[in-house]
């Protein structure tokens, strides 16, 4: 491994007779640090690696099923980094006898433990370094500049960043869900009486409930688009159950056979969790073979109410969210924010336009991938990806691979949930996982291949 100071210009000479492979990605959340542990581990030739993200510290956990909450959503059995040893987290954990005393855990229940993230973000990392420092021949760097574009050359794709350009051949695209908005949280001093969350999801329910703990707010409102919140993992984690018949091949069909399924799961003890894991593993047959309308459906009608049975809170979480709801001390509003003020904030809810006034206003809500942001223009316009079909994101293929409508790759991967609109559950750990890792096997037969060509351009000329 190497960690050079200088990036090639656009103009070097790397470009000619056996250069090395010159990889970017964007991003250094979850996603685009397993991009980069993948292919320090797949990719059997000598590369130079860039990874570009403006941040100067990274917080891992915040990639994982959208929570950004110190006690992670997941389990530690569903957050290994390794596809062949999924209890390889597990036993990072296990083997630290001091650390399982800090988190009061037993060595048999740390698979179904759920862990802070700080924990989360040491593993990831110690990980990659051990794939780093196992490639001498892998030239690493990091920079701190902010990409504003991507256009193809004719060898290779330039990157834009910070009033530099530099060329690759490849580019990863691990933005995750972006940025969360400027005014995420205004800065109040001391305890207030009225706060409002803004948000449905997992952190928007792990921040209100720290306001209540931490003694920051009396009394919170909770905002929710779609009126619905989290749902609760079980004691004990469960697995996928069967379903004993064919899923229906329409949206309609599919989601009745999930709810009497559930229904008759929570009737019998078993539990609704265990359905939902089994619908997801043949979440994307279903989706791949719906009509675009259908899909439109889904994403106007049923997206909300199939990612608050998916992305669960840990049990003890569930169990404060709704004590505090039936103390008041958490109120709980559906409607669409209009505006945020100093004061409130205006949503527009089920009886029309209501004013929340607060002491504190904080935005939980995950900002959509913003495929109107220069970046993600610049990649649209210049043809090396095009938006899918219910503009969730990029169009992609089983490894990330952004495809054009015309199915054609041009060397750019959109990887984890920038993917959503072709991959249910794209946003979750294990498949960003197997996601990484089909990229890099798919890069290492693709750099052979424009290796190739270019070789043979260069003899023809």
């Amino acid at each position: 491994m190497m960690l050079v100071p200088p990036l090639l210009s656009e103009t070097s000479k790397a470009q000619g007779s056996g250069h090395l492979a010159r990889i970017a990605i964007i991003g250094r959340g979850f996603t685009g640090m397993m991009t980069a542990i993948a292919l320090l581990k797949g990719l059997d030739k000598p590369f130079h690696l860039v990874v570009f993200d403006p941040e100067q510290k990274v917080d891992l956990s915040k990639g994982v099923n959208q929570s950004s909450s110190p006690l992670l959503n997941s389990r530690v059995r569903d957050l290994s980094v390794c596809p062949d040893h999924r209890d390889d987290f597990e036993a990072w954990i296990s083997k630290d006898s001091a650390l399982l005393q800090r988190l009061g855990l037993s060595r048999a229940g740390v698979a179904d433990a759920f862990v802070p993230g700080e924990i989360f973000n040491s593993y990831v990392y110690e990980r990659f370094s051990e794939a780093l420092s196992r490639r001498t021949d892998v030239v690493f760097q990091i920079w701190s500049e902010k990409v504003s574009a991507i256009e193809p050359r004719a060898s290779g794709l330039s990157v834009t960043f910070g009033g530099q350009r530099a060329l690759f051949d490849t580019v990863f695209l691990a933005t995750g869900y972006g940025l969360r908005d400027s005014q995420c949280e205004q800065s109040v001093s001391g305890k207030v009486e009225k706060a409002v969350v803004i948000g449905g999801g997992v952190h928007a329910v792990d921040r209100a409930l720290r306001l209540l703990e931490d003694g920051g707010a009396s009394h919170v409102t909770l905002i929710s688009a779609s009126g619905f919140l989290p749902q609760s993992h079980t004691r004990t984690a469960v697995g996928p159950a069967n379903l004993d018949r064919p899923l229906p091949n329409t949206l309609r069909g599919a989601f009745r056979f999930l709810r009497e399924a559930a229904n008759l799961a929570a009737a019998d003890g078993s539990g609704w969790q265990g359905i939902m894991n089994g619908f997801r593993l043949r979440a994307h047959d279903l989706w791949r073979g719906l009509t675009p309308e259908e899909r439109s459906r889904f994403k106007r009608h049923v997206k909300s109410i199939y990612d608050s049975h998916r992305n669960r809170l840990p049990p003890e979480h569930y169990i404060r969210l709704h004590t505090a709801i039936a103390k008041g001390q958490i109120i709980v509003k559906k409607g669409k924010v209009e505006r945020i003020a100093t004061n409130g904030v205006l949503i527009s809810g089920p009886s029309g336009l209501e004013v929340l006034l607060a002491d504190r206003t904080i935005n939980c809500r995950l900002r959509p991938n913003d495929l109107n942001s220069p970046l993600f223009r610049s990649v649209l316009e210049a043809g090396l990806a095009s938006r899918d079909e219910v503009d969730l994101g990029i169009l992609v293929d089983g490894s990330g691979r952004a495809t054009t409508l015309a199915n054609e790759f041009h060397g750019v991967f959109a990887m984890g949930p920038l993917g959503l609109g072709s991959l249910p559950d794209i946003d979750l750990a294990p498949q960003i996982v197997a996601q990484a890792h089909a990229a890099a096997d798919a890069l290492d037969s693709w750099i052979d291949e424009v290796a190739a060509s270019r070789e043979a351009a260069r003899n023809i000329g």
